[in-house]
């Protein structure tokens, strides 16, 4: 076995307890509808995060290759701040930032509405309030990510990986 298939071994062997079991990623990343009545605690926690705004759907993102990345970031830097903070994109740009882990430059919407890029990385919001305090677009043309974060200041695409999809 070569290296890089150890590696993702060793990280599909330490995933979220969370997760649902995958057989084999056959794309670098899986999204899960979650519910109130399947995923209880998970849907009502992420939810919660949105100040009783209308959410019509909240999914979760599995992709072991940037969770693996985020993992390996944050053993290198032996860090124990996280933080969970929010990336808006256009719901026409979605499957491009799961994709590309938030890179903004490759987003078909990025000059609308200034929500996605500071000069070097995505723009991250602290709040859900701080996101649509700076975005032109309509609630429902935009997805929220989830996102956990290792710094205030990223460095590195491996600073950060996209936990979950909200839609409204």
């Amino acid at each position: 076995m070569d290296d890089s298939n150890s590696m993702l071994a060793f990280v599909l062997n330490h995933l979220p307890d969370y997760w649902d079991p995958v057989p084999s990623y056959t794309c670098s990343n899986m999204v899960f509808s979650l519910s109130p009545s399947r995923n209880a605690d998970e849907y009502y926690f992420v939810e919660s995060m949105f100040y009783g705004a209308h959410v019509s759907r909240i999914s979760r993102v599995q992709n072991p290759f940037t969770y693996g990345r985020f993992m390996l970031r944050r053993e290198m830097i032996q860090s124990t701040y996280e933080d969970t903070v929010f990336h808006g994109v256009h719901k026409d740009d979605l499957k491009i930032a799961l994709k590309f882990n938030c890179d903004y430059r490759r987003y078909a919407r990025k000059r609308d509405g200034g929500i996605y890029e500071n000069s070097q990385h995505p723009m991250f919001y602290k709040t859900f309030s701080d996101l649509l305090n700076n975005t032109t677009h309509a609630i429902t043309d935009i997805n929220v990510l989830v996102v956990k974060i290792l710094t205030d200041a990223p460095k590195t695409q491996c600073d950060y990986y996209v936990q979950y999809i909200v839609k409204f």
